[in-house]
């Protein structure tokens, strides 16, 4: 669930998105821990988009994780 907007000390990182921690992903496993980061889940499950805040439209994709590289899509692998 996103959390609400506090105010913080200069300098602070804030977060909008308990679940997640703003990366638009968590665990499979477990979908109230972020995927990657401090808090990431450790059990070793696979990511998946985050149900509170990356929920695509119909015929849409997630929001990929900043820096994730495209190896296989519709056409086959990329080399």
């Amino acid at each position: 669930m996103p959390s609400a907007e506090k105010p913080v000390a200069a300098g602070a990182i804030t977060t909008t998105c308990v679940n997640c921690d703003d990366l638009g992903w968590v665990c499979e496993n477990h979908p109230d821990r972020p995927w990657d980061g401090p808090r990431a889940c450790s059990c070793g499950g696979a990511g998946a988009p985050c149900p509170a805040c990356n929920v695509p439209a119909e015929g849409e994709v997630p929001r990929l994780p900043k820096g994730f590289q495209v190896e296989v899509d519709k056409d086959g692998w990329r080399h």
